[in-house]
């Protein structure tokens, strides 16, 4: 967890000089990829090698050039993130990001320096003593001076505990941007391209197990059917009903009447069809909410419909592709659920290769609401 002193003392120029350097490792990938197509894998596909060992060749080297566009995607990746991490942006000159943070400590103390305060590396606001003759004013003045002290105080663990969560996904990401011996190759997302191996049929039981804790021990239906089906490999789409998710939802439901007033009422009469949105549940909204955040997390949703003075008829759409992070998109790792032996982390790499082994696969869920009215 990050001090006051260190955010003061950041660098965020090195970390974007380093972002960089990722630039050229893309560019010696790219050259090596394309030597190796066409002095390797083109050769040995038009000479039409025969027989079992000419086949697995170019398996074997087709394999290897995937390989090498796994790895220049996720060294794209990294340099974006890196960049994004350092001020909120590709290249330089943002004002967000750990640039953000340091800019906000650094106002933090001039602000602090100015009413003859300071704060400490743990965060505290420390007054320096003032001398001088007492007066009736005076402990008016150190009330005010303390309450000073205090919201500049409040000011500074915000700025902490933003630093604290910051620091935490950047650990997390970098941990699996490039994945694992094992998940390397989900970056290529094509189904069933890679053999199974030890860790997918581990992972795959794993997973079978959190599918089973939803059902039995949550009571869970859909998010343990959606992780099931996803096991079941068969791809097919699944359609969800959109009128249970906003009655299960509430932020979805509240996402929906604010496209409805933000949006549609202000159109003129006619046919209308909203922007996909994006939307999820919040778990702190009770158990039914925890089911979709663990079913689907964040989707889509859009409004179709046609208005007429103040009437509005309308259905409600929503859409999400059902897979699972790639090295590259680094994404943080899921629970597994619940404590005892059903406790576990799982990193999503690991889950998505599961497409790629062809042993789960990855679909499309959607679906669309009954019609409703509403006036203006």
């Amino acid at each position: 967890m990050p001090d006051f002193r260190a955010l003061l003392q950041l660098d965020v120029a090195a970390l974007e000089a380093f972002a960089d350097e990722w630039a050229s490792v893309h560019r010696k990938l790219k050259e090596a990829r394309s030597g190796f197509h066409d002095g390797v894998v083109s050769p040995l596909h038009k000479d039409h090698w025969q027989g079992e060992a000419g086949r697995a060749a170019q398996k074997y080297c087709d394999r290897i050039q995937m390989d090498f566009d796994a790895l220049d995607d996720e060294v794209k990746a990294l340099q974006k993130f890196l960049d994004t991490e350092a001020d909120g942006g590709a290249g330089r000159g943002g004002v967000k990001g750990l640039a953000g943070l340091k800019r906000r400590a650094e106002n933090l103390q001039e602000e602090a320096m100015g009413a003859g305060m300071t704060i400490t590396d743990s965060g505290d606001v420390e007054m320096a003593p003032v001398y001088g003759p007492e007066s009736p004013e005076s402990g008016k003045l150190a009330e005010e001076r303390q309450r000073t002290a205090d919201a500049l105080e409040k000011r500074v663990r915000t700025l902490l505990a933003d630093a604290a969560e910051d620091d935490e996904w950047l650990a997390k990401s970098l941990k699996v941007i490039f994945g694992t011996v094992d998940n390397f190759e989900t970056e290529n997302r094509k189904f069933d391209v890679v053999e199974a191996t030890a860790k997918d049929r581990k992972v795959h039981n794993q997973l079978n197990n959190v599918a089973a804790y939803f059902a039995v021990v949550k009571g869970w239906p859909t998010a343990a059917g959606l992780v099931q089906h996803y096991l079941d490999a068969s791809g097919k789409p699944v359609e969800v009903e959109p009128q249970q998710m906003m009655d299960e939802i509430p932020a979805f439901k509240q996402d929906v009447a604010g496209t409805l007033d933000s949006d549609v009422r202000k159109r003129g009469d006619g046919p209308f069809s909203t922007e996909w949105s994006s939307t999820a549940p919040d778990p702190a909204d009770g158990d039914s909410s925890t089911e979709w955040y663990y079913a689907l997390n964040h989707f889509q949703y859009r409004l179709v419909g046609e208005k007429e003075g103040d009437e509005i008829t309308y259905h409600v759409e929503v859409k999400k592709r059902y897979d699972w992070g790639i090295p590259s998109e680094h994404r943080a790792t899921v629970s597994g659920g619940g404590p005892g032996p059903m406790g576990m982390d799982l990193e999503q790499a690991d889950i998505a290769h599961l497409h790629s082994a062809g042993t789960a696969r990855d679909f499309d869920v959607s679906g669309s609401s009954d019609e409703m009215t509403v006036r203006s």
